[in-house]
């Protein structure tokens, strides 16, 4: 397959449109297209430089070979590895999450690096559903791809609002730095959906008003509040059994 580098080139034009589209995702490096590909998931169009495909075989023949200089434009890395791969993004409706044992509900987290290492943390942990907001950050934006390691690929996602919250059939319970119950495994018995918010706005009213519980993580330092990340991965692994209530010590 001859090696496009031209700019002009429809190809190439394509797949600039491709980026452009909002109904699309940008995988890039060996990792996570492998991983998608591993996952069933069927891309769209699939690039890689010439020097990739000497070293390197992958699950679905790349269909457009790109020089360095062509792939480097359209990477959204400083250092790309070679290879990139664009899948349609799978969102799912809030009805096809209602069966899910556990879920995460992101309200208005804007950051994509905290967005995507929660969702990397929630499959780790056996959450395999969320629900995000409209102002939260989407899972499947470059960066946020990139913190999540793929996983983004394995939990439902829906986004919604505060109606959809309503007809979970869910115990929803709301991350709080003053909430009425410490944490526990007590709290993720049956159909639960851990809420987390903004660092500094936290949960909006109405989905408080929605909770079940507000949950808070003892702490005996004197630091106000965590990292939201690291606070959804304490709570989550508690919920997966990892370590049984948080106690001060």
């Amino acid at each position: 397959m001859a090696t496009i580098n031209s700019r002009q080139n429809p190809l190439f034009r394509t797949l600039l449109k491709l980026k452009k589209d909002k109904g699309v995702m940008l995988l890039e490096g060996r990792r996570l297209v492998e991983d998608a590909l591993s996952r069933g998931v069927t891309p769209r169009l699939i690039a890689a430089t010439p020097a990739f495909l000497d070293e390197h075989d992958l699950f679905v023949p790349s269909e457009v070979v790109l020089s360095d200089a062509l792939l480097a434009g359209i990477a959204e890395t400083e250092a790309p590895q070679g290879v990139l791969g664009f899948f349609e993004v799978p969102w799912v409706q809030a009805d096809d999450i209602t069966g899910e044992e556990r879920l995460v509900i992101l309200d208005g987290l804007q950051d994509p690096g905290n967005v995507g290492t929660i969702v990397r943390t929630a499959e780790a942990f056996g959450f395999t559903g969320m629900l995000i907001t409209p102002s939260t950050a989407s899972p499947f934006s470059a960066k946020a791809i990139r913190a999540s390691m793929g996983s983004c690929l394995g939990l439902k996602v829906a986004r919604g609002d505060v109606h959809d919250v309503k007809r979970l059939p869910h115990r929803i319970l709301a991350l709080a730095a003053r909430g009425s119950r410490a944490l526990s495994p007590d709290l993720f018995r049956g159909k639960s959906a851990i809420c987390l918010g903004q660092e500094a706005a936290g949960i909006s009213r109405e989905i408080l008003a929605l909770s079940r519980e507000t949950v808070s993580i003892p702490m005996a330092g004197r630091t106000e509040s965590l990292n939201v990340a690291v606070a959804a991965g304490i709570v989550m692994a508690c919920a997966a059994g990892v370590f049984g209530a948080v106690e001060v010590l």
